[in-house]
């Protein structure tokens, strides 16, 4: 569907859907957690699993209990579906990707300590000891982990292979088990035992898809409707189908890859054009195409990327699915699916005006990515070609080979900001009034400014590697608890190599470091290098007794420190600091290697770390308050960037963004009003798409003005369709808490 003028509507099967969706749809933050509430129904299939097959290996006692809980749970089929499944219930034990079984939710704290020790064999306390250990202060290293970093973190999102799931079929992995089950020395029983609870988990979603099959004849047999029969007949035979075989039309495909979808907790997709094209027969599966994107709607899909290139050739890979999933985004005007439009050189012109369209009716999806960049910095890091021009984005705006990597996603995240604080008061937290840090000096003893910058720099070799130890024992606590049964069932190498997800199983396993605070360091470094080292218009002495205090009593230093140049407005100096920043520390984490097996990278998609980071750091010698927010995304420190979009792109594209290719996305504001006519929305489709050749990664879009989130704090009942971008996702600005709509206002003020 390329007609861009024409919008997409629900066609009357699908509105009943629609509407039935609208009906039962949960908040954002449910959705994001495939959330759907605690049931009382007294099942422990987790624990009945393990306490039935206590004798078994770890690995299959959980491959048991993952199987229990979703056959436990009783299927559901809502009117008129033509793709159906419902995730399992939530109950107060289940596994989760990130790190395994969760227990939390156990209110009873005698018995969530006796589940604990039953199922979870690793938690965070050894990281925690050895991270005191290592800093040799429990107290100090409780101030770093509040201020300045966490580690061993989500480590979660990953793309399964459902090309591998489309092209075999649940029958077809079981002979690819078998296949390399059988290559094992039976004395190897740590790959005989992976082999035999990835079977346990393909037989149970086997068994599964045919509860669905059996309840859809049941609702057949009993309706007095004929055509809702015949629809009812028609989802029994796909699920007889394709609870074995490998589909074969593009209603099969798509129901195979949701009940998988299902089964990963409704993660992240990739490249949904690509793989569900060779299915795709026109026009008439435009239906199944708008069914499945329902349920990613309904249940929080992460991340869809669509258009970019052919892996094979680098020729243009849009189609009409590419087109038709943003019609279908734009008519639901909504904040899941997240979605990413690949860019590159032979983008059609019809897909970029689609995306600055959908953008100027007020959405902040999609958002665009730079095949120039990515595929370049993917490359640099040893990804062969034609995979690097198969990246797709997932979690919030993170960078992966799909259905080959695990990237980590988001090892951990440390906040620069801080680095520079300890450097500045010879190690001292200011905020916490405690030693977390070495002794190298204060401001006053660093001479000359190639003495500071020594000193931060020897701040990082020194924090670096305890860091990446501890976002390593991370992973270890990932192995050991199984994190990614589901995913290594289908995701390519594990089977192949014997090994789960964690332990190096997949074919790329990069580690990544979301990084924040590189805006307000370089800031801070180059007032310094400006007013005190060169122009001497004012003496560290001054600079430092300003900090001190937070500034109080000192207005005319903070004055002059908010003069000098910042990032965020092209200027040179500033912005050669800023990279000066960023390219030290990430090509310091790039001489470690993830426990994964390969090295780290960096990224920048902070959520909203950028405001807590903040709330943690002291007052800096860029003018900036202590408390206030550092910034979320790779772009300028908030409210700093005063030149307009165009100097503010022209900052982030001279960033070392090739080094950070876990991904690291930019904020950017396009008021829907700049979007109102024709001739406006093709130069901001010309200007996104320089700033993406030019050396810019990711983009994401906030569309609504400053105006309407100014109002929408006051009568938030009016502005219930306002949605804004936040360091990785769009979420509806009412929906927010007062500290992040701050920052958002905060964030546009200095350019509305």
């Amino acid at each position: 569907m390329t007609d861009i003028n024409t919008k997409f509507e629900f066609p009357e099967r699908l509105r009943v859907v629609y509407e039935d969706v609208r009906a039962r749809l949960k908040p954002h933050d449910d959705r994001e957690g495939t959330f759907t509430g605690f049931p009382d129904d007294g099942k422990t299939p987790f624990e009945d699993a393990f306490r039935k097959y206590a004798d078994e290996p770890y690995i299959i006692k959980l491959a048991h209990g993952i199987v229990d809980s979703w056959l436990m749970s009783e299927p559901r089929i809502f009117p008129r579906e033509m793709i159906i499944g419902f995730p399992r219930p939530i109950r107060p034990v289940y596994e989760h990707f990130s790190s395994g079984i969760e227990v939390w939710a156990v209110k009873d704290e005698e018995k969530r300590k006796e589940l604990e020790k039953l199922l979870i064999p690793v938690t965070d306390e050894p990281m925690h000891r050895e991270g005191e250990r290592r800093i040799g202060d429990p107290k100090a290293y409780s101030f770093i982990t509040q201020n300045m970093w966490w580690t061993g973190g989500y480590q979660g999102h990953t793309i399964c292979s459902y090309p591998k799931l489309l092209s075999m079929g649940l029958d077809g992995v079981l002979e690819q088990i078998d296949f390399y089950d059988g290559k094992v020395d039976p004395s190897d029983k740590k790959k005989k035992d992976f082999y035999r609870a990835c079977r346990i988990i393909i037989n149970g979603i086997s068994d599964w898809i045919l509860m669905y099959a059996d309840l859809a004849a049941k609702m057949a047999a009993e309706t007095d409707d004929p055509v809702r029969r015949e629809e009812l007949l028609v989802n029994e035979r796909t699920c007889r189908k394709v609870a074995h075989e490998k589909p074969e039309t593009c209603l099969e495909a798509a129901q195979l890859m949701w009940f998988f979808c299902l089964w990963d907790w409704v993660d992240c997709i990739g490249r949904f054009d690509q793989y569900m094209y060779p299915f795709y027969r026109g026009a008439e599966d435009d239906d199944v195409i708008t069914s499945v994107f329902m349920k990613f709607w309904e249940h929080g899909v992460h991340n869809v990327t669509v258009g970019g290139v052919i892996p094979e050739t680098g020729e243009d890979a849009a189609n009409p699915i590419t087109y038709h999933v943003l019609q279908i985004m734009r008519t639901l005007h909504e904040t899941h699916p997240r979605m990413t439009v690949r860019v590159h050189e032979n983008t059609p012109k019809e897909l970029l005006d689609l995306v600055v369209l959908m953008w100027s009716e007020g959405m902040s999806d999609p958002s665009v990515a730079s095949d120039w960049n990515v595929i370049e910095g993917l490359t640099d890091i040893g990804v062969p070609l034609r995979d690097a021009r198969d990246y797709s984005l997932l979690g919030c705006q993170e960078i992966e080979i799909p259905g080959k990597s695990n990237t980590g996603c988001e090892d951990g995240s440390i906040n620069l900001a801080k680095i520079l604080e300890y450097t500045l008061f010879n190690g001292m937290d200011m905020k916490e009034n405690y030693k977390c840090a070495p002794d190298l000096g204060n401001l006053t003893d660093y001479k000359t400014f190639d003495d500071l910058w020594a000193a931060y720099v020897k701040e990082i070799e020194y924090f670096t590697p305890i860091y990446l130890d501890l976002c390593n024992m991370g992973v270890d606590k990932r192995v050991a608890n199984v994190s990614k049964l589901v995913k290594s069932t289908m995701t390519e190498a594990c089977i192949e190599r014997g090994l789960q997800h964690d332990e190096g199983g997949t074919v790329y396993n990069h580690g990544v470091i979301e990084t924040g605070g590189h805006g307000a360091v370089g800031d801070s470094l180059y007032a310094l290098k400006k007013l005190c080292y060169d122009e001497k218009k004012l003496t560290l002495e001054e600079v430092y007794e300003a900090l001190k205090v937070n500034f109080e009593g000192h207005e005319d230093v903070r004055r002059m420190l908010l003069s000098a140049p910042k990032y965020g407005n092209n200027d040179e100096g500033a912005d050669e600091m800023a990279a000066r920043v960023l390219g030290q520390f990430w090509r310091e984490i790039a001489k470690y290697k993830s426990r994964r097996g390969d090295v780290f990278t960096g990224a920048c998609s902070l959520l909203e770390g950028g405001i807590h980071y903040g709330k943690g750091t002291w007052a800096l010698p860029d003018g900036r308050y202590a408390g206030e927010p550092l910034g979320n995304t790779i772009g300028p420190r908030t409210g700093s960037d005063k030149e307009g979009l165009t100097a503010m792109l022209s900052s982030v594209a001279k960033m070392p963004l090739k080094l950070g290719v876990g991904g690291s996305t930019s904020n950017v504001l396009i008021p829907t009003y700049m979007m109102e006519t024709q001739e406006m929305r093709d130069d901001i489709a010309a200007l996104m798409k320089t700033f993406l050749k030019m050396g810019g990664q990711l983009a994401q879009i906030t569309t609504a003005p400053l105006e309407d989130m100014k109002d929408a704090q006051i009568h938030p009942e009016a502005h219930e369709d306002l949605i804004v971008r936040v360091g990785g996702f769009s979420m509806k600005f009412i929906e927010f808490g007062k500290d992040t709509q701050d920052e958002f206002i905060m964030r546009y003020s200095c350019c509305s």
